[in-house]
């Protein structure tokens, strides 16, 4: 029988309600703000970040809540870099706070399998009713997760480490984020591969701005998804209008 809190997530939208050090809305009295106004707007769940936010989330907010533990090694985070919930103890410190999911890097960067597999036995075994989402970014970590007992396998993040870009680890230290403009559009085919290989459920997440690519997901066979950036990064939302105004001009 599914666990109820996933069974609440199946065919609904998660919002991130994240904002990171230096950001506008940084704080987690900004972040309960947008918790509510994505539950007001329909929402199913919510995906938050650190123990406080989390904390305060759950104050206000009667959704579904993923947590993640971002720890980083450098702002912002490189290609190369494990920043979600790296470690057994940090996704204790989000657990305790509150959250109904944990969400953790499922990723093999500058670690093994062996490494993952402990935390997630780990947790397995001390919170055996807490669901993990794994934050995947090719169909081998995807289904060596699903192996491990992962959840829901999330496609967070394709395209953003070495493995999915197809780089070295030394060219994805140096690599911070896409060039203006160039962000390519949410990882298709690596749903449709996923719903194909395993019977886990699976969260569509990155670069999801356009609804007709929320539509496509769903096509793709994704269980859920998770849109951050496009409802609750405001700085972000208004780049991109400001940079089509920009590559319109420069066409006259």
């Amino acid at each position: 029988m599914m666990n109820l809190i996933l069974e609440k997530l199946k065919n609904g939208l998660i919002v991130s309600c994240q904002a990171s050090p230096g950001w506008p809305l940084y704080g987690s009295e900004n972040m309960q703000k947008m918790a509510v106004a994505a539950e007001v707007g329909g929402a199913a769940g919510i995906r938050a970040c650190w123990p406080s936010d989390i904390k305060a989330v759950k104050e206000v907010c009667n959704l579904p809540l993923i947590g993640v533990n971002k720890i980083y090694k450098n702002i912002p985070p490189t290609a190369a870099d494990i920043t979600i919930t790296p470690t057994y103890e940090a996704a204790v410190a989000i657990i305790e706070a509150g959250c109904d999911i944990v969400g953790i890097d499922c990723t093999i960067r500058g670690r093994s399998y062996q490494d993952l597999a402990e935390i997630i036995e780990a947790l397995k075994k001390n919170y055996p009713h807490i669901p993990i989402m794994g934050d995947l970014s090719t169909l081998e970590e995807g289904l060596m997760a699903a192996e491990l007992g992962v959840d829901i396998l999330s496609t967070t993040l394709s395209g953003y480490t070495n493995t999915s870009l197809g780089i070295s680890e030394e060219e994805a230290r140096n690599l911070s984020s896409y060039p203006e403009g160039q962000e390519p559009p949410p990882d298709f085919e690596l749903i449709r591969q996923l719903r194909q290989k395993t019977d886990k459920l699976i969260n569509a997440e990155g670069r999801f701005w356009e609804i007709a690519d929320v539509k496509e997901a769903f096509r793709c066979g994704t269980d859920m998804i998770t849109i951050g950036s496009a409802i609750t990064a405001p700085q972000l939302i208004t780049k991109r209008f400001a940079y089509a105004i920009k590559e319109e001009q420069g066409k006259s």
